[in-house]
C-alpha cells in the first residue's frame, strides 16, 4: 500500500537524519574550544587586560620617593667671607614623605591595578555568555531547518497523496483539487521558511565569527552533545559562589580598601614631610690688605677652605582644610562603594532566581512538548492512513501537521532556553568552562 511506501519513507528520513546527526557531532568543535579561542582573541577582552597591566605600572610609580633637588650657584664677584672670597655653592636634598605615606600609595595603586583584572575577569565571563547563547541560537536555526525540510518531505508526499486521489486513484473515492492545492500553498510556505532559516545562520555565523575575531565565513560547527548539559548546582551553592567569586562584588569589595587607602595616604600628606640636604661652598684663600693702625684698618687674609654644611628641613602643613577634605572624599567614596555592593548583590539575586526560573519552566515544556510531539505523530499516522483509504479530512490533516511543526520546534527553543539560563547562572557564579 501506499501508505505503508509513505511510512518506510518517512523511517528512512528519520534514520538519515539520525546519521546526520552522528556525522556533525563526530566531527564537531565542542563549545570549550570556542570558548578558549575567544578568550584568547577576542579584541575587547584583550583591551581589558592591557588596561590591566598599565594599571600595574602604576604601583612602582607612586612607591618612589620625590627625585631629589640639585642646585649650582656662582657669584659673579666673590663674596667676602671670614673664611676666604666665597665663588660658588652646590646644594643636594631629598625629601621623604612622613612614615607610611609611600606605602599607603601603593597599596591604593595595588588595589586599582586589582580592581581592573577583576574587569577584565567581569568582561570574560561576559564575553564566553556571548559566545554561549550566539552558540545555542545557531543550532536553533539549524535545527528549525532540519524539522522544516523533514516536514516539507511529508508535504511533498502527501501533496502527492492528494493529487492521486483527485486523480482516482482511490476506487470510489473523488478528491478534492483543493487539497492539492492548499498543500502545495503549505510547501511553499515551508520552502520560504527554510530560506528563512538559512540566512538567520549565515547572520549568527557572522555575529559568533566576530566575537572569535576571525573571518566571518568560517564554519561552525555544532555540537549538539553541548545541548545536553543539566544543572549541577543547588540554590544555595549558586547564591555562595555568586557572593564569593562574582567579579562585580569582589571589584566592589577592592574599590572600598582602596578608597580606605586613599583616606590613609590623604591623612599622611597632612603630616610633615622631611627634607635632608648637604650644602657645599667653594671659598678661595684672600689675601691680607692693609696695615695695623692704619686709617684704612686691617683685613686679614682668608684662608679658603671649603665649607660642607649639612641641612634639615620640615615642612609645615598648616592649611589643614584640603587633606580633610580628601580624606572625606574618600571615607564617602568608600560608603559608596559599600551601598552599590549590596545592590548589585541584590540585582545578582534576582538574576539567579530568574535563572533557576527558567530552568524549571524549559524543563516542564520539554516534558509537555515532547508529549504532544509523540501524540501527533501517532495521530498523523493514523489520519494519513485513513485518508489514503478514502476517509478523513484533508484540512485536518494539514492541521495535524502543522502542529506538529510547531512543537518540534518549540522542542529545541525549549532546549536552548534551558541552556541560555544555565549560562547566565555560570556568568554569575564567574565559572568559565
Amino acid at each position: 500500500m501506499k501508505i505503508t511506501k509513505y511510512l518506510n519513507a518517512y523511517r528512512k528520513l528519520g534514520f538519515c537524519l539520525m546519521m546526520v546527526w552522528l556525522v556533525n557531532t563526530g566531527f564537531a568543535q565542542h563549545l570549550e574550544d570556542y570558548l578558549v579561542e575567544a578568550g584568547e582573541n577576542n579584541p575587547g577582552l584583550q583591551a581589558k587586560y592591557a588596561l590591566y597591566m598599565a594599571s600595574l605600572e602604576k604601583v612602582p610609580q607612586l612607591g618612589q620617593l620625590p627625585d631629589p633637588e640639585l642646585s649650582f650657584g656662582f657669584f659673579l664677584k666673590d663674596m667676602a667671607t671670614l673664611m676666604g672670597d666665597q665663588q660658588m655653592n652646590v646644594s643636594i636634598k631629598q625629601r621623604f614623605p612622613w612614615f607610611g605615606t609611600l606605602q599607603s600609595r601603593r597599596d591604593e595603586a595595588s588595589l586599582l591595578a586589582q580592581a581592573n583584572f577583576l574587569e577584565f575577569e567581569r568582561a570574560k565571563y561576559d564575553l564566553y555568555n556571548q559566545v554561549k547563547q550566539s552558540y545555542y541560537q545557531l543550532y536553533l536555526w539549524e535545527h528549525h531547518q532540519m524539522v522544516a525540510e523533514k516536514n516539507l518531505e511529508i508535504l511533498q508526499r502527501m501533496e502527492r497523496l492528494a493529487l492521486n486521489r483527485f486523480k482516482g486513484g482511490v476506487p470510489g473515492v473523488k478528491g478534492k483539487m483543493t487539497d492539492v492545492l492548499r498543500v502545495q500553498s503549505k510547501t511553499k510556505a515551508i520552502s520560504a521558511l527554510i530560506e528563512d532559516y538559512r540566512d538567520k545562520q549565515d547572520l549568527e555565523r557572522v555575529a559568533f565569527n566576530q566575537l572569535l575575531n576571525r573571518p566571518t565565513d568560517q564554519e561552525v560547527n555544532i555540537d549538539y552533545s553541548d545541548l545536553d548539559q543539566e544543572l549541577i548546582w543547588q540554590r544555595a551553592i549558586i547564591m555562595d559562589s555568586v557572593r564569593n567569586r562574582n567579579p562585580d562584588l569582589k571589584k566592589l569589595e577592592v574599590m572600598g580598601d582602596a578608597y580606605q587607602k586613599r583616606s590613609e595616604v590623604a591623612n599622611k600628606s597632612g603630616l610633615p614631610s622631611i627634607g635632608i640636604g648637604v650644602d657645599y661652598m667653594v671659598n678661595s684663600p684672600r689675601s691680607p690688605k692693609g696695615e695695623i693702625g692704619s686709617d684704612m684698618g686691617y683685613i686679614p687674609g682668608g684662608m679658603g677652605h671649603n665649607m660642607v654644611m649639612p641641612m634639615v628641613s620640615l615642612s609645615l602643613p598648616i592649611y589643614r582644610k584640603k587633606y580633610k577634605a580628601a580624606a572625606r572624599e574618600a571615607q564617602s567614596l568608600r560608603e559608596l562603594a559599600h551601598y552599590q555592593k549590596e545592590e548589585v548583590e541584590n540585582y545578582l539575586e534576582l538574576q539567579m532566581e530568574q535563572g533557576l526560573k527558567a530552568i524549571k519552566e524549559a524543563e516542564r515544556n520539554l516534558e509537555l512538548y515532547n508529549e504532544q510531539v509523540s501524540l501527533l505523530k501517532r495521530s498523523l499516522d493514523l489520519m494519513l492512513a485513513e485518508y489514503s483509504s478514502g476517509q478523513g479530512s484533508f484540512e485536518e490533516l494539514l492541521t495535524v501537521q502543522q502542529e506538529l511543526l510547531d512543537f518540534e520546534m518549540k522542542i529545541s527553543e525549549a532546549s536552548v532556553n534551558k541552556q541560555l539560563a544555565i549560562a547566565q547562572l555560570e556568568s554569575l557564579m564567574a565559572e568559565s568552562l
